[in-house]
């Protein structure tokens, strides 16, 4: 045993180190803050300019803004419902710890749902400066295919509501209007989506032809979700399974009876997505 007075000389020093470790991370801390701050001013013009440069004029920025809030709700939804039922969030350590609890209990399959809906508005957001800058139609072919193919996980969500039902300790409203928040979200994004594309159409070509191209999008759409809800396909299959794909897709057009049990979502959405665009397409006509 060492003598008490070098015990205590030992303990003193070990206080002062874990003190001088205390502030000198104290100070990194502070030295960090500082840097940032003073980089935030000295380039805060310049980030809000060129922020404000990816959108065509103010409107396309504020859109794009409150469709952020609104992902954001629906993101606080599903964090209050997760607390709500005593979620371990330690289960989530990595992206796939995230997929392999993306089940009807959490519905945290609802974000990557959304984050699915978000890539068409992203696609239609770019293409008309990216055919300005390159003026390649082959790019903007390749855009336009990637968009339609995406297109139809912007509504798709609204399906989600056949996952509704009554589950402890979760109020059976929570979960309902949690949904809805999440459809009503995906589906703004996929009819901003449209309109933007249809406004490049009708600028580069013709409005007869932006009109066709939209309604025709929106038919293909209707069809593109049955395929997802009910046979389960997505969009990645397109490239890592296309003959499959394309073998059930003409199954179901040369033999449609042996599904009218499901084959009748295609049409109830696509009377629904089509009276919703010309209500829209209405208003911002007027406008």
């Amino acid at each position: 045993m060492p003598h008490p007075i070098i015990r205590r000389i030992i303990g003193r020093v070990r206080h002062a180190g874990n003190s001088l470790r205390f502030f000198a991370g104290y100070f990194v801390i502070w030295l960090r803050k500082v840097g940032f701050l003073f980089l935030f001013k000295k380039y805060k013009n310049k980030m809000i300019k060129r922020f404000q440069n990816l959108f065509r004029d103010q409107k396309q920025q504020r859109l794009f803004l409150l469709l952020c809030l609104a992902t954001l709700f629906n993101f606080v939804l599903v964090g209050y419902r997760l607390h709500y039922m005593a979620f371990d969030f330690s289960k989530i350590q990595s992206f796939r710890d995230l997929l392999d609890h993306r089940g009807y209990a959490t519905f945290l399959f609802l974000i990557w749902n959304l984050f699915l809906a978000w890539v068409p508005y992203f696609i239609a957001l770019i293409m008309d400066r990216t055919y300005e800058k390159t003026k390649s139609k082959g790019l903007l072919g390749f855009l336009f295919v990637a968009w339609l193919l995406f297109f139809p996980n912007a509504p798709y969500i609204l399906t989600d509501l056949l996952h509704l039902k009554s589950r402890h300790p979760i109020p059976h409203w929570y979960d309902l209007m949690m949904i809805v928040s999440f459809a009503w979200t995906g589906l703004m994004l996929g009819y901003l989506s449209l309109f933007e594309v249809q406004r490049f159409l009708t600028k580069k070509f013709s409005a007869r032809l932006g009109m066709g191209i939209a309604v025709g999008s929106i038919l293909l759409c209707s069809f593109g979700i049955y395929l997802g809800r009910f046979l389960r396909w997505n969009t990645w299959d397109v490239l890592f399974r296309p003959h499959l794909l394309i073998g059930d897709i003409f199954e179901v057009v040369f033999n449609p009876f042996a599904y009218t049990g499901t084959l009748g979502i295609a049409v109830i959405l696509a009377c629904f997505l089509l009276i919703g665009y010309f209500i829209l397409n209405t208003l911002i006509s007027d406008s």
